[in-house]
This record gives structure tokens, C-alpha cells and sequence, in this order.
């Protein structure tokens, strides 16, 4: 940026707290077998039976995600190069909007027939409105460190001659209890703590001093 002005150019990062009101669950089925046709119908009949069971739970069909499923030939390498099977995985989403709900998805999809759980991102469905209370914060935080910066300078702070934003930080995973855990006792639930998601915004501002 061009320009005969004086400037002081600072950066400030902001906080803003918002409650997740949607969970995003990553879990696959998968199977492993000398023969691929058994293997790869097995892998579809159980991943049927858990769509079927997520929509009974009252997951719409717009929230689920289940392409087709990718085989990965297994060798033994002791003895050269000898096939011993296959491994058919299919890797599923579903949007949990109902998180009351959530702890009950999970141990459903378990109990259908997925034997792997890879988290559940939680998120807000509109995070905007925190969004902005971040980057009202980010600049009060900016200004804050200019008026410091020109206070020991000696000079006098001027109006904000230009404002960027600089990024935005990812909000934390929740935590669940461990999918293992659930054998223990067949009437434990997974219990689910969510907690508040925090949304961090940053900027870098110009003022102009004199």
C-alpha cells in the first residue's frame, strides 16, 4: 500500500463463543476375506442395515453420504508376493441436526454393523453471527495494541486507515465416549459432552499516527 501517510500497522485476534447445534459423524463398514464377492455383499448388506437405522433415528436421507465401496487387494510379502484376500471398506457421513439425539446415533450405527467410528465434528449450522462478534473483538484488540504502540512513541493514534482480515481457526472436536467402552455393559449409552464451540477471527489494521 502506496501512500505519503504515516502509518501504524497492528494485528488483532478476537473470540466469540457459539453452542454446536449439528454433528457431523464420519464411521465405515468394513470387511476383510479370502473371497471378494462374499466380502464386498456382506460390507452393502451391513451397510444397508445401518442407513436403515439412521433413518429410523430420524436421519434424512439429504444428510447421509455412502458412495459405493473401494476394495484394496491384501498381500503376504513373507513368501514373495502372495494374495490373501481382500478388504472392502465403505465410508459413510451422516449430519446429526438433533443432538440430543446424537448419543443414540452412535451407538445405533454400531449396533447395525459399522465397526469403525471416526468422530463426530460438531459445528454450527450458522456461525455467522459469531463470526462477527469475533471480528468486532479482533478489531477492539487491534486499536488496543495501537494506541499502546503510539502512546510510547511519542506520537498521536489517527483513524484506522485500512482493515484485513487474516484467517480464522478451526473449532474443537467433542469428546464421546470410546466405541469400545459400549461392550462393557449392553444398557450403556454413549455419552456425548459437547460443550461451546469457540470461533477465533483475525485481522491486521493500519492507523494512522501523526
Amino acid at each position: 500500500m502506496k501512500s505519503d501517510k504515516r502509518l501504524i500497522s497492528v494485528t488483532g485476534q478476537g473470540e466469540a463463543s457459539v453452542a454446536p447445534d449439528l454433528a457431523v459423524v464420519s464411521f465405515a463398514v468394513t470387511g476383510m476375506d479370502k473371497e471378494l464377492a462374499p466380502t464386498r455383499d456382506d460390507v452393502n448388506t451391513r451397510s444397508s442395515a445401518v442407513l436403515a437405522k439412521l433413518r429410523e433415528l430420524g436421519i434424512a436421507d439429504a444428510d447421509l453420504q455412502a458412495p459405493d465401496v473401494s476394495i484394496q487387494p491384501e498381500y503376504d510379502y513373507r513368501k514373495g508376493q502372495r494374495l490373501i484376500g481382500y478388504r472392502v471398506t465403505r465410508q459413510m457421513t451422516a449430519k446429526v441436526r438433533d443432538l440430543v439425539t446424537l448419543g443414540d446415533v452412535l451407538d445405533g450405527l454400531v449396533g447395525a454393523g459399522a465397526n469403525e467410528v471416526h468422530g463426530a465434528q460438531m459445528t454450527a449450522a450458522d456461525p455467522s453471527a459469531a463470526e462477527h462478534r469475533a471480528l468486532e473483538a479482533a478489531v477492539v484488540a487491534a486499536r488496543a495494541k495501537a494506541e499502546v504502540l503510539a502512546a510510547a512513541a511519542g506520537v498521536a493514534l489517527g483513524a484506522v486507515a485500512r482493515i484485513e482480515e487474516e484467517g480464522s481457526a478451526a473449532s474443537p472436536l467433542p469428546k464421546f465416549r470410546a466405541m469400545g467402552a459400549m461392550a462393557e455393559s449392553a444398557d450403556m449409552q454413549t455419552e456425548v459432552a459437547a460443550g461451546d464451540l469457540t470461533v477465533t477471527r483475525r485481522i491486521r489494521a493500519w492507523f494512522g499516527i501523526g
